[in-house]
């Protein structure tokens, strides 16, 4: 029996393999399409602004010179590796951002079915995990490739399957945070007993690519001065109450600052420091839980989930591309058969499909306070928090319960409870 189910299964773990690729290789078509505008959607082709942007800073990058005093480059050096690659590798830069995009985004998809088959062992594998990935440009929409995220989450995914292998893990996500910053919460996920291995990794490397990029091009670091004056964007959570105000009639002042559209009242930039400091307390808190031991019992994906929804929520951004990142941290999460986040990962879902409502077809009915506009991102916006909030209570909440430990087994031979054992006998007796 078990050598017919040993013959049975690789056929039938490469025909769900094949259906996965298929899969995949149809939804990217349907995102190209959708951003070329060969396949309809609303304001399709809107979304690749971004793009052309990087596709502009590319120009500059290859010649070694970050768009320093450019008050929209908000990026890490290795984001203008990224970007001067693209205009190397392509007929240009928007073609070869595509590639590269393409390439991570398949690198994922890979990662996470060798994963699943390895950990399934003689089990039936889960591929729970690669199909999330496969759809979740459905549920995102196009801006799923018609931005730079896939590509620090693919570097995040990296680090998370490789918890196992600290060294490693802490140097991709030492490449992950100098893409995008936020890939560095991975390192929460790696255990106290690893920290030393891990943090080793994370600083070699992220030295390494430093001093590299500084010996190819002028003004690598610029980007950490350039935006210390930005406010709450318009799809941001500190900003829902100020949206709700605009659908109720009030006149709330917008200006376009920073590449977004900006509340334009004094009292956002204090709003905005105050959630901010809030969210950074809150990483550092798991911070310091992390260093304490004090998480050891808890899946180190379910905390680098919980630092990254509250780095979301304290942002004064809400780009509707951040959940990409959610993608990837949950897609990896879902190959724990038994992982805690599902029901946080059904109300990202409802959080997301919001968002792509948002943008592109319903901003500029945002902007103006129309009901049903207002009514989503409230949607939107009260989902997300649900679910960072659930999410923290996971991990968070257990600093607040004592640690339980399951009482030792007893040994068959072992005396009797002496509790029980006097209250059997009272009763014989009594009897």
């Amino acid at each position: 029996m078990s050598s017919a189910l040993t013959s049975v299964r690789p056929k039938t773990l490469m025909s769900t393999v094949v259906t996965i690729v298929i899969g995949f290789v149809v939804v990217r078509t349907l995102l190209l399409g959708f951003v070329t505008g060969v396949v309809p959607y609303p304001d399709g082709p809107s979304v690749i602004n971004d793009i052309l942007l990087y596709s502009e800073w590319s120009q500059l990058l290859v010649t070694g010179r970050f768009p320093i005093g450019d008050d929209m480059w908000q990026y890490p050096p290795g984001a203008g590796v990224v970007f001067a690659l693209a205009a190397l590798i392509g007929a240009n830069a928007v073609q070869g951002f595509f590639v590269l995009s393409l390439i991570a985004d398949a690198a994922v998809l890979a990662a996470l079915i060798v994963v699943s088959v390895r950990r399934s062992g003689t089990n039936p594998p889960r591929l729970v995990a690669a199909w999330a990935w496969v759809v979740a440009p459905i549920i995102i929409g196009p801006v799923f490739i018609a931005r730079f995220d896939v590509i620090p989450t693919a570097a995040a995914v990296a680090a998370l399957l490789l918890l196992s292998r600290p060294v490693y893990s802490g140097a991709m996500a030492a490449v992950g945070t100098l893409l995008k910053v936020w890939p560095g919460f991975m390192m929460l996920a790696i255990p106290r007993r690893s920290l030393i291995c891990g943090s080793t990794g994370f600083v070699v490397t992220a030295v390494g690519i430093l001093m590299l990029v500084s010996v190819w091009a002028v003004g690598g670091i610029a980007f950490i001065g350039e935006q210390q004056s930005r406010g709450l964007q318009v799809e941001s959570v500190g900003a829902w109450p100020f949206m709700v105000a605009q659908g109720l009639g009030a006149q709330i002042p917008l200006e376009f600052r920073f590449g977004a559209m900006e509340i334009d009242l004094p009292i956002t930039i204090t709003i905005g420091s105050v959630i901010t400091v809030i969210g950074i307390g809150l990483i550092a808190l798991l911070g310091v839980a992390r260093l304490l031991g004090s998480l050891e019992r808890i899946d180190g994906v379910e905390i680098a989930m919980a630092a990254l929804l509250i780095s979301i929520v304290a942002s004064r951004v809400l780009s509707p591309q951040y959940m990409v990142w959610v993608a990837g941290v949950a897609a990896v999460a879902l190959i724990n058969p038994s992982t805690r986040l599902r029901p946080v990962v059904a109300l990202l879902v409802v959080s997301t499909v919001a968002g792509q409502v948002i943008y592109p077809l319903g901003y500029g009915s945002l902007l103006n306070g129309d009901w049903w506009a207002v009514g989503l991102q409230t949607l939107r916006v009260l989902s997300l928090v649900a679910a960072t909030g659930w999410c923290g209570w996971l991990v968070l909440g257990r600093l607040t319960r004592p640690h339980w430990r399951p009482p030792p087994p007893r040994r068959q031979d072992a005396e009797p409870d002496s509790d029980e054992f006097q209250k059997a006998r009272s009763a014989i007796e009594a009897g």
